[in-house]
């Protein structure tokens, strides 16, 4: 990669560093100071359920244990009663807001004493408050909330214990909050969703599996961005994904991983440069096959058997591990896209491990890790679109350089006949409907057998290389001089009537006898024969008739002595 591309991915690295930094500083928002509690079932006695009606009564508040914030979890297969109050009076100018944290689908229910209401939230659930985005579950509190004034949350039971975090924000400043976090989140989807565009056209136009598999490698990725951030629940038509809950997150993440194998060994040419590698990486696609359709198993399922995050994490970091072996391989071994792969994967491999491993650890998820990693998905989907565009300039490039290979005479270096005909019926086609003239010189290399009888074929080979350079020398730009075979040229004259072909042609018979050919130190003059014929008010019908006329003038020009010019009768006969 050149250095200007260097530089501009680290600045677009720096960007987005800065966006996430402004972002995170937008998260210290003043709070209310909660004192939590834990309803302690040991404390109860045997075989009471306490019902709702009855802990807002507060005829359980013995029964609460207070504990520390960072002790707020969802329990494995049991529901939780945590009870919260405010250390003092709310006094802020805006109302207060209850906002729970990484509920991650779970519903919670709030229930705040003196208020018959009961709040039921949950991620995926419809008809939310369009107020405030999914980043948490917002309740709205009484505005003359008091110290000491009890809210109630009932916490369902979870397939995983996991953390989960409470706070009282001022309304206004949490609607400054999460605006802005609203906004970056919004950034990093539009990027995934530009580039996925931008690969979609790649494949529509080329037709090459590569790009199928780069947007198939996106999309679950943004699938996912919109399911975490909850801004899929907002669109129209997808109703159908908030009884799956947890589990649609699960399917696009298990959905992602196989194209981005893909993807892999058909970006880095894993099949050529590393061919042991590229069949592991194959394998390792079908776990996430399983994983994908057992997703989608009823959550009953799931409630009897909760490996699924666990073994779909743990995969993940393997496949990780797998992969960016494989591509260092790759580019170590002179892939250059090995080496975008990898200026591109790893801040995303780094951080979607760490968010593995806080799910396995079973830790609070971080500020910086909850933005880095839509960054670095961002980030990633910006690097391979751009390495896909260097891949298809250098593919393109190749085509070109293949197919003027075959338009080409090895030997000289100037068109061969395939091209040459080519190039004359396109040439004839413009004349008669533009009604130009156009001419054709058919030249012959003199006594070429004699020079490769006495100097041999080398000197031979040199000469017709040396004719064809001081050929081309005496050419305008749009003249085309090709290799009819043997010692034989033509030289096409677009848009030239008898006169300028004429001196043209004289031009050339002159240059190539001016100077001797040195060879092993002997001198070896060369001269040629020319024939002229040209198109004028529809005189040729044919490129064959064009070559044909020039063809019997250089006949005529060898029969009168050689080294000389003879323009066909028929050309020179048009007025």
């Amino acid at each position: 990669m050149s250095g200007i591309t260097i530089k501009r991915l680290l600045a677009g690295l720096a960007t987005l560093a800065l966006l996430v930094t402004a972002q995170g500083a937008l998260v210290h928002v003043h709070a209310g100071e909660l004192e939590a509690a834990r309803l302690r079932y040991a404390a109860l006695p045997a075989g009471v359920d306490p019902a709702a009606a009855a802990v807002r009564a507060g005829r359980f508040d013995a029964a609460f244990q207070p504990l520390s914030e960072d002790a707020l979890r969802f329990a494995q297969g049991a529901a939780r009663w945590y009870r919260l109050r405010l250390d003092s009076d709310w006094r802020a100018h805006s109302a207060p807001l209850l906002v729970i944290r990484n509920a991650r689908f779970q519903p919670v229910t709030l229930y705040a004493a003196g208020d018959p209401r009961e709040q039921a939230q949950e991620h995926a659930q419809s008809g939310r408050d369009a107020r405030f985005s999914r980043r948490a579950l917002v309740f709205e509190l009484p505005r003359d909330l008091r110290a000491g004034e009890s809210l109630y949350l009932r916490m369902p039971a979870s397939t995983k214990p996991r953390p989960f975090s409470a706070r009282v924000y001022p309304e206004e400043a949490y609607h400054v909050d999460d605006t802005g976090w609203v906004r970056v989140m919004t950034f990093f989807e539009s990027v995934q969703f530009t580039m996925i565009l931008v690969g979609l056209t790649l494949w529509l136009a080329l037709r090459d599996r590569l790009y199928g598999y780069f947007v198939g490698y996106l999309v679950p990725q943004l699938f996912y961005l919109l399911i975490a951030s909850g801004d899929m629940y907002s669109l129209p038509g997808t109703g159908w994904l908030e009884p799956l809950g947890i589990r649609a997150l699960w399917f696009v993440a298990a959905l992602s991983t196989p194209f981005a194998l893909s993807f892999i060994i058909e970006f880095c040419e894993m099949r050529r440069i590393a061919p042991r590698l590229a069949h592991v990486l194959s394998w390792l696609r079908w776990p996430w096959a399983v994983l994908a359709l057992t997703s989608l198993l009823p959550l009953a399922w799931h409630a009897r058997n909760s490996l699924q995050p666990d073994v779909g994490n743990a995969l993940f970091l393997l496949c990780s591990l797998a992969a960016i072996v494989a591509v260092i391989v790759a580019w170590r071994r002179g892939s250059v896209a090995a080496g975008v792969f990898l200026l591109a994967w790893i801040p995303q491999s780094i951080f979607t491990a760490l968010r593995a491993l806080q799910l396995l650890l079973q830790l609070p998820l971080p500020g910086w890790l909850e933005f880095g990693l839509p960054a670095a998905l961002a980030l990633s989907s910006l690097v391979l679109t751009l390495g896909l565009g260097l891949s298809t300039l250098q593919a393109r490039r190749e085509r070109d350089d293949a197919r003027n290979e075959a338009q080409r005479d090895p030997l000289t270096g100037v068109h061969n006949r395939r091209a040459l005909m080519a190039r004359i019926a396109e040439a004839l086609t413009e004349a008669r409907q533009q009604h130009a003239p156009l001419s054709l010189i058919f030249l012959d290399l003199d006594h070429f057998k004699a020079i490769n009888d006495r100097h041999g074929h080398l000197i031979g080979d040199a000469c017709l290389r040396i004719l064809a350079e001081r050929v081309q020398s005496e050419l305008r730009p749009g003249d085309t001089l090709a290799r009819w075979g043997g010692e034989e040229f033509v030289v096409l004259l677009p848009a030239t009537a008898l006169g300028g072909a004429t001196l043209i042609g004289e031009r050339i018979r002159r240059r190539v006898e001016a100077d001797p050919f040195i060879a092993s130190g002997v001198a070896v003059a060369i001269t040629v024969s020319l024939g002229l014929s040209g198109h004028t008010r529809a005189t040729i019908e044919s490129p064959e008739q064009l070559i044909e006329q020039a063809d019997a003038a250089l006949y005529r020009a060898k029969a009168a002595g050689r080294n000389r010019l003879i323009v066909h009768p028929a050309f020179a006969a048009v007025p």
